[in-house]
Parts: structure tokens; C-alpha cells; sequence
């Protein structure tokens, strides 16, 4: 008999256990502005199901973990990146990226925006249902400065700091926000870790309401898992816990095969991203090849699945000199 009654309390924690949490996960949701900083950039990332914080190891890092920067521009070379997105409603999101060193400062820089736009909208009151004749434009936009370095060969530090601006009809709302990133590469195999906490900044506000920014905690591994003259697998996790959600993990991998010397290969890429709202499974491919003695060039694509919305597509080029 007590076992039984045992077994029943416990039944009864655990839902209203179950319960409480939801309850308090529901109560995050919908309660932070500037919800475009949260989408990622970059095809390559993307198509690794956005399991990328400790990979970071292209010009996208300017957006996934600051750190990165000073990795790939270790040597004293630049990067310049270029990425679009569809979505739903005809809304496109861009990312351009600047990654660079200067002779005589330290650490590594870099320069990048963000731009979610759409098409100009017809104005529609209650009193003229089928438009005013007048459009209305909506967006959001950020404006950063990173910055970099190495503080020892195997573990590097980044910050970047953001402008950021949404604008509705003729209501705006500007605020600012700041990035930090780390990443160490360990000396087991070539088992990397990186963490970033991203959006951290102040209440931002629109019309009579303030609203908190998306700040967003990630950390993650990556492993070369098998490596060959002409093969490479990469295997990289994530997880995520934004302050406005439910935690959240993301898996992906990414084969490269070299086709052609020196320095043309070939990559295909997916991965999962378990406990969204709508975003599911990922899949791209990309391809490297030079464009001269110092300097080559990536294009990539990604296919990105999403449950009631329409699958969103990324196409993005990188060029390093």
C-alpha cells in the first residue's frame, strides 16, 4: 500500500514538475525584441544544423562566436563573406562580414551587418479594408564592430559590440548590444570547444513598451572525427539556451572530399536541431577552389526544413586573401 501511494505522489511530482516548467517556458516566450539577431548566418553553419560555436572557423565566425576571428586571420590574411536567406512572406535576411588584421594593433577586427527586410507593405484601416492607396515600410538592422585575439595558441578570445534598429511604419527602436566568444582547441586529437554569449545588452524600447533583448548562452564541441589526405569528417554539437525559449541542442557534420590540387575540394553537410519552435533538419553543400596564388574562394548552400512555415534556403560566398 505505500509502495502504491509511493508511486502515486511521485507520478503526481513529476506532472506538476512537467507542468511548472512548461508553464514557465511558455511565460519566456514571445517576451524579447529583436528576435532577427537569433537567426544564423552563413550556408556552411547553417547546413551543420547550426552546431557551429566551436567550429567558427570561417568568416561566419564574426557572427557564431567572435573568437573565430582571430583564427582565421591568424596568418595576416582577410575574409570577406556575402550571405542571403528566403523566408516566409518574401522576407530576406543578409549578412555581409569584413574579417581583417592591421599591422602595429593587436588581436584581429572585423566589420559586419545584418539586414532583415521585405517588399513595401499596403496600408489597410478599418475603414478602407482594401488599402489606403499608401505602403509602409518594416526592418531591422545591426551595425558591429569585433575584435580578437589569440591570447595563447590554443585559446583565443573575442568580443563584438552591436547598433541595433527596428523600424514599423514610422516606429523605430535603436539599443545596443554586445558578444563574447572564447574558443580553445585541446590536445586530445583535435577536439575543439567554443562559447559565446550573444545579445547582451540592455532593454530596448517600442512605442510604450520596453522589451529585453534575445540573449542567447551557446556552447559546443567539434572533432576532425576521421582525416586522410583527401577525406575530412567533421563532427560538431551544440547547446543553446536563449533566455526567452526552452534550451535547445543542434547536431551536424561535414564531409569534405579534395577533388582536384591544390586546394579544390568538395563539401556536403547536414544536421538536426531538436526542441524549436519550427526549424528541424538541415542540408547543404559548398565548394573551395582558388582564385589566385594567395586567395581562394567558398560558395555554399543550405537547405533548412521548417514544420509549418516554408523551407528557408541560404546561399552565401566567402573570399580569403
Amino acid at each position: 500500500m505505500r509502495i502504491r501511494i509511493g508511486l502515486i505522489v511521485l507520478v503526481v511530482g513529476l506532472v506538476a514538475t512537467q507542468d511548472a516548467l512548461a508553464g514557465e517556458i511558455f511565460r519566456k516566450v514571445g517576451t524579447a525584441g529583436a528576435q532577427f539577431l537569433k537567426i544564423g548566418t552563413g550556408a556552411r553553419a547553417v547546413g551543420m544544423g547550426e552546431a557551429f560555436v566551436a567550429v567558427s572557423d570561417d568568416a561566419s565566425a564574426i557572427w557564431w562566436n567572435p573568437a573565430g576571428v582571430a583564427r582565421i586571420t591568424a596568418g595576416g590574411g582577410s575574409h570577406v563573406t556575402l550571405n542571403h536567406s528566403t523566408w516566409e512572406a518574401d522576407i530576406s535576411h543578409e549578412f555581409f562580414g569584413y574579417a581583417f588584421t592591421y599591422a602595429g594593433l593587436p588581436g584581429a577586427f572585423a566589420f559586419s551587418s545584418t539586414i532583415l527586410q521585405m517588399d513595401p507593405i499596403a496600408e489597410r484601416t478599418e475603414y478602407s479594408p482594401e488599402g489606403t492607396g499608401r505602403n509602409f515600410d518594416a526592418g531591422s538592422f545591426n551595425l558591429a564592430g569585433t575584435w580578437s585575439k589569440n591570447l595563447i595558441d590554443r585559446f583565443a578570445f573575442g568580443v563584438t559590440l552591436k547598433y541595433v534598429h527596428e523600424g514599423l511604419a514610422d516606429a523605430n527602436a535603436d539599443g545596443m548590444v554586445v558578444d563574447f566568444g572564447t574558443l580553445y582547441y585541446t590536445d586530445y586529437r583535435t577536439i575543439r570547444i567554443g562559447m559565446a554569449i550573444q545579445s547582451l545588452g540592455p532593454s530596448i524600447s517600442f512605442v510604450d513598451d520596453a522589451f529585453p533583448m534575445p540573449t542567447m548562452f551557446k556552447v559546443g564541441t567539434a572533432m576532425d572525427v576521421f582525416q586522410s589526405e583527401n577525406h575530412n569528417f567533421l563532427a560538431a554539437f551544440q547547446f543553446d539556451h536563449p533566455a526567452d525559449n526552452a534550451e535547445r541542442a543542434n547536431f551536424g557534420g561535414e564531409y569534405t572530399l579534395k577533388v582536384f590540387e591544390p586546394n579544390v575540394s568538395l563539401q556536403m553537410r547536414g544536421g538536426y536541431r531538436f526542441n524549436r519552435d519550427e526549424e528541424r533538419a538541415t542540408a547543404g553543400f559548398g565548394v573551395r577552389f582558388p582564385t589566385g596564388l594567395s586567395s581562394s574562394m567558398r560558395v555554399d548552400y543550405a537547405w533548412s526544413q521548417m514544420d509549418l512555415l516554408s523551407d528557408t534556403h541560404k546561399i552565401s560566398a566567402e573570399i580569403g586573401f
